[in-house]
């Protein structure tokens, strides 16, 4: 008993046979058949693949990347802009930012004074905000300091 076609076998045949009767009708009626048969496969294109292709896919498109409130910024992001531009009824900024510096400057001299510069001024101070210029600075001071070679 001869096995049925498998469909990848018959999506062949079925293209292959498409084929033959293109040529057939072109050669019997002309071009013009041949741009009828053309526009037939192109609605018969549209009508079989459009619907896969408007089916839901999970994907919001409603969001707009344009606005930015729409997606909240990183954690550290979002708790350095705070620190850098705080609130006038955000009290905890200064302290905040003070204990990060610190935090920074003992982990780069890994327990070693300070000694002169803007950077010791300021760990040696009260918290307090900074503008953007003293915070450039502070980086630079911070970005210099060697860490102890450990042997």
């Amino acid at each position: 008993m001869a096995e049925p076609p498998s469909p990848n076998r018959r999506i062949l045949l079925g293209v292959a046979a498409a084929a033959c009767a293109l040529v057939l009708v072109t050669v019997a009626r002309g071009p013009v058949a041949l741009l009828a048969a053309a526009t037939l496969a192109l609605l018969v294109g549209a009508v079989l693949g459009l619907p896969p292709l408007l089916r839901h896919d999970g994907i919001d498109w409603t969001w707009r990347s344009g606005r930015t409130d729409d997606v909240p910024p990183e954690p550290g992001i979002a708790t350095l802009r705070r620190l850098l531009g705080p609130a006038a009824n955000d009290a905890t900024a200064a302290v905040e930012l003070h204990q990060l510096v610190r935090a920074i400057a003992d982990d780069r001299t890994r327990g070693r004074p300070l000694t002169g510069g803007r950077l010791a001024a300021y760990l040696s101070g009260p918290p307090r905000s900074l503008d953007l210029d003293e915070v450039d600075r502070l980086i630079t001071e911070l970005e210099a300091l060697k860490p102890k070679e450990t042997s």
